[in-house]
């Protein structure tokens, strides 16, 4: 079974865009995966394009070698969005070989460790303080956010993650700390899925393949993009998930729904530098004086030569 196409598809999902790949084969297997290019990640879609024509005609089951190749032709600049890009590759060549073989998606990945994944109510409280129009009901003071965790605990969710937001005239605005907010402190990292449907699943055979796992997240109330290209939602129980035990990856997006709601400009995450304030910070005073020729290294090549100086004088 060789690769026949790579098509990628995107469309309106509400206050961002969803991103989807669709791997054809010579047989009639189509694999599916999904991925984003709208919250940070500008470009996956160019460079799954650019590298379609190094997988169409390949062995599906080779998955390994063809990522080892594509890893091979873009080492240069491994990493970031060209990783990203080579993960949504391998994920739909994962769901494809999987699916004619006719075994889930876990089982190309060791195989299951647990029948039953916990999970997390995540983005608690922020998508209803944030994008109030398609997360109901809307948070707008401290009554909501005392509801919203009582009705964390009558669903059954053992645990919930919120972010941070702080009172701005008596209203709750979202406190984003180096994300999506130059200049600011950053306090943390955590990787996380926040999409579709499709990525869920995607996200549950590897959560049910990793020794090491905790809990797992998900975002409780589904959005406009979710209704539009999910055929169904799965039933569960609230704190765990059943791992998936059909074929590929458990489920395939409404393709006639992402093709009939075009993506749209500017959604997503957008980030905007304010040069004024930028002005007053040491960041900003370094790159005047770059600019005005002074002879002296600024920046992070300043940090490195006084740290290469301290070396020197401590041996």
């Amino acid at each position: 079974m060789k690769v026949k196409g790579l098509e990628v598809l995107r469309c309106d999902a509400g206050w961002r865009n969803y991103h989807f790949l669709k791997l054809t084969t010579d047989e009639g297997v189509v694999g599916w995966s999904e991925f984003d290019e709208g919250f940070g990640s500008p470009g996956v879609s160019a460079v799954i394009e650019r590298l379609a024509g190094r997988v169409v005609g390949q062995p599906v089951f080779d998955h390994e070698r063809i990522y080892t190749e594509l890893y091979c032709f873009t080492r240069p600049a491994a990493g970031g969005v060209v990783a990203e890009g080579l993960g949504a590759i391998e994920n739909a060549l994962l769901d494809a070989k999987a699916k004619a073989l006719g075994v889930p998606c876990h089982a190309l990945l060791g195989g299951k460790l647990r029948d039953r994944i916990r999970v997390y109510w995540s983005h608690c409280a922020t998508w209803r303080i944030n994008h109030p129009t398609l997360y109901k009901p809307a948070i707008t003071s401290l009554d909501g956010v005392k509801a919203i965790g009582a009705e964390v605990r009558e669903k059954g969710f053992g645990a919930l993650k919120t972010n941070i937001f702080i009172y701005n005239g008596g209203a709750p605005r979202a406190w984003r700390p180096g994300f999506g907010v130059p200049f600011m402190p950053e306090l943390n990292i955590a990787p996380h899925n926040f999409y579709g449907h499709l990525a869920t699943m995607m996200n549950a055979h590897f959560a049910a393949a990793t020794p090491n796992l905790r809990s797992w997240k998900s975002t409780s109330i589904a959005c406009l993009g979710t209704r539009r290209c999910s055929p169904r939602r799965r039933k569960s129980r609230t704190d765990t998930w059943s791992c998936p035990t059909s074929r590929g990856g458990a489920q395939s997006p409404t393709e006639d729904g992402i093709r009939a709601h075009e993506p749209r400009a500017g959604a997503g995450c957008s980030i905007t530098v304010n040069h004024k304030r930028d002005r007053n910070t040491r960041l900003g005073r370094q790159r005047r004086g770059s600019a005005r020729g002074l002879d002296r290294p600024c920046g992070l090549f300043r940090q490195a030569h006084q740290t290469a100086q301290r070396v020197t004088a401590a041996r």
